[in-house]
């Protein structure tokens, strides 16, 4: 499969474009985030559509070329809005499709998320947490790009999540901009 490495910020118009990715991700990678399929925010285009409009919130996606067109990858940040943590944008959403790993649009959609944070006056640090995914003793793949990227861990949530059984701790971690 080609893959265009041309980031772009989504639009309310790929909102049901980025519902099938989002449902992807939550199947392929259930450690890597906090929702499952059942519960999601973004289980409806409806859902989508509103988080697309908000001008505090962003997507970033990179798209297949060929038949379908679908999204490969993404990343969400959102900017707080409470006043005492307007200063604060958060990395979300996260994820690359198997089939286009390894071509650096994890590293691109970061950057773009983490470049649109800049913009936002005020805003001085951008935060995220990462899964310690199969081995608390490896890096996993998406912890070797924040870390490469100059986020530092500044705290770890012990059994933050649990699927199958299995609980997973989340490392927090922090850019200062």
């Amino acid at each position: 499969m080609d893959v265009h490495a041309a980031v772009v910020r989504l639009a309310p118009a790929d909102a049901d474009r980025y519902v099938v990715l989002r449902r992807e991700m939550l199947i392929d990678t259930p450690h890597a985030f906090g929702s499952s399929p059942e519960d999601d925010r973004f289980r409806t285009t409806d859902q989508a559509l509103a988080s697309l409009a908000d001008p505090h919130n962003a997507i970033f996606a990179v798209q297949a070329s060929g038949q379908g067109s679908g999204l490969v990858a993404a990343a969400g940040v959102i900017r707080e809005t409470r006043a005492k943590r307007r200063h604060i944008a958060s990395i979300w959403g996260v994820y690359v499709a198997p089939m286009a790993r390894g071509r650096g649009l994890g590293r691109a959609v970061v950057r773009a998320a983490v470049s649109h944070a800049r913009t936002w006056e005020g805003v001085s640090a951008v935060q995220l947490c990462v899964s310690e995914g199969a081995s608390p003793h490896q890096r996993s793949p998406a912890r070797r790009l924040y870390d490469s990227l100059g986020f530092l861990e500044w705290g770890r949530e012990p059994e933050a999540l649990r699927v199958d059984g299995r609980g997973y701790a989340e490392i927090h971690m922090s850019l200062s901009l």
